[in-house]
C-alpha cells in the first residue's frame, strides 16, 4: 500500500480497541485483501480520549468485498458459528 497513491486508501473501519482492530486485518488478509491498522498505539501514549481509536484502512478498490468479510464475520460470531 505504501507504493499506491494515499487517496486510493480509505477507512473501512474504527475498532472498538486494537485487538479487535487487528483480528480485522487478518481476517482481511487471510482472504487476499490487503489491510493496515493505523493509530493502534495511540491509547499507549495518551491513554483513552474518545476519538483515537484504532482504525482498519484497506485499497478502495477492495473496500466493499472487505465490508462484506466484516460483516459477514460479525453476523458468524453473533450466532456463535465458526467459520
Amino acid at each position: 500500500m505504501a507504493n499506491e497513491h494515499p487517496d486510493d486508501i480509505v477507512r473501512l473501519a474504527t475498532a472498538q480497541n486494537p485487538m479487535q482492530a487487528h483480528i480485522w486485518e487478518q481476517a482481511l488478509q487471510a482472504e487476499g485483501i490487503r489491510a493496515n491498522v493505523v493509530g493502534d498505539y495511540l491509547d499507549a501514549g495518551l491513554g483513552d480520549v474518545p476519538g483515537l481509536q484504532a482504525e482498519v484502512w484497506v485499497h478502495k478498490d477492495d473496500l466493499a468485498r472487505a465490508t462484506a468479510i466484516l460483516s459477514e464475520g460479525q453476523k458468524q460470531g453473533e450466532s456463535g458459528e465458526d467459520r
